[in-house]
């Protein structure tokens, strides 16, 4: 008796004897009831790979797959990576390809927990010793980016000025001024992810922060967290600062407006025309004032806009990490190093990390020189 599907004709009981096209449709499908946007695509179109490679191997059903089957597809990813390492251009990171097998290993989980195979192939030391170091073909584009506390501070005070010349001289709208401000304070005392606080186009879940979703007084957000689950997180207090004052200067007549509501104009103008009852046509000049009048919610900024955003602000006033333009995910990525330095305990807690050996995991590695420093000194006492 085989399978049978559900409405969309996608199997909802995985065996030993289903094909890996039926069984690869049901793992996405497991996978969109968490996440219906870019994980979902990218889980698609990985494991669809491993699914046609080791299907050119004679791999059909599920209860086909085997150690050599893993090590292969593994020993793939190796040769991708070497490739990165020889021409910049082509092939793709050992991390990558680290993900990418995670990524199968998932799927091959999924399987197990179905009895659909009798063991997980992608956890063989066969398998996992296939894969190529996470450094291979990693060049200075691919570096992971930590904003250093100077940094931080330097961009915060410069969009400081910003803010307030731009008050002074009205070169820039001050609403405008005051959200980019705020944005890169949140961005840089939260730790929170741009994902988080930012619209995603490709998950609908994801709508940017809400005024709802802030607590001024008690310095927290409320977010959707990476893990599908509401969270609250710390805000500190130069965030908090910066927060309030967008809050003052934004004025939104409801709780349901996005903190950073993009400045894109014709989104905007879009909300005002589709709205029932509005006769005024918006002009750059008014487009903001009948959003108000007719409480209508314009969109939040994208992720995209929001990175576009940032690395323009570094480029204008030239402060950048090791000479690299300002990435969203370096100011959780430094704020973190720092309270790792503290108490990795601390750094979990506000990072939000499931657990600490997922900060030991991302911090370790580059605390190794203070680590040393910090030994030396022990044996010195």
């Amino acid at each position: 008796m085989s399978p049978q599907p559900d409405r969309t004709g996608v199997p909802t009981d995985v065996r030993p004897s289903t094909s890996l096209d039926d069984a690869l449709a049901a793992f996405v499908a497991h996978v969109s009831k968490g996440d219906s946007g870019r994980h979902r695509g990218e889980v698609a179109r990985v494991v669809s790979d491993f699914v046609d490679r080791v299907g050119d191997r004679g791999a059909e059903a599920a209860a086909d797959l085997s150690v050599g089957h893993l090590e292969s597809y593994a020993s793939h990813l190796a040769r991708r990576a070497w490739a990165r390492e020889e021409d910049s251009g082509t092939g793709i990171t050992g991390r990558t390809a680290h993900q990418y097998f995670a990524l199968v290993r998932s799927f091959c989980t999924f399987l197990l927990e179905r009895d659909a195979i009798e063991s997980n192939p992608a956890k063989s030391a066969v398998a996992t010793g296939a894969l190529p170091d996470r450094s291979i073909g990693v060049r200075g584009d691919d570096r992971e980016q930590f904003w250093s506390a100077d940094t931080r501070e330097a961009i915060v005070r410069w969009t400081d000025w910003r803010a307030e010349d731009a008050l002074d001289r009205g070169w820039l709208e001050p609403a405008r001024a005051t959200r980019d401000r705020a944005l890169v304070a949140v961005l840089a005392y939260s730790g929170a992810r741009g994902a988080e606080l930012f619209r995603d186009p490709q998950n609908d879940r994801r709508q940017g922060l809400r005024w709802r979703h802030v607590d001024l007084e008690e310095g927290t957000l409320r977010v959707y967290g990476k893990t599908q689950e509401w969270q609250r997180t710390p805000l500190l207090e130069p965030g908090v600062d910066r927060l309030r004052a967008h809050y003052r200067r934004q004025d939104p007549p409801s709780e349901e407006w996005p903190v950073f509501a993009t400045s894109h104009l014709p989104s905007l103008y879009r909300v005002v025309r589709e709205a029932e009852g509005v006769d005024a046509e918006p002009t750059k000049e008014t487009v903001w004032d009948l959003l108000h009048e007719h409480d209508l919610v314009p969109p939040a900024i994208s992720t995209a806009g929001a990175r576009s955003l940032l690395k323009r602000l570094s480029t204008e006033s030239g402060i950048t990490e090791d000479g690299e333009t300002l990435l969203p995910h370096g100011a959780r990525r430094g704020l973190g190093d720092e309270l790792y330095d503290t108490s990795a305990e601390l750094a979990q807690e506000v990072l939000r990390h499931q657990s600490v050996e997922t900060t030991h995991a991302s911090y370790r590695d580059d605390n190794v020189g203070r680590l040393r420093e910090a030994a030396e000194d022990a044996l010195d006492s």
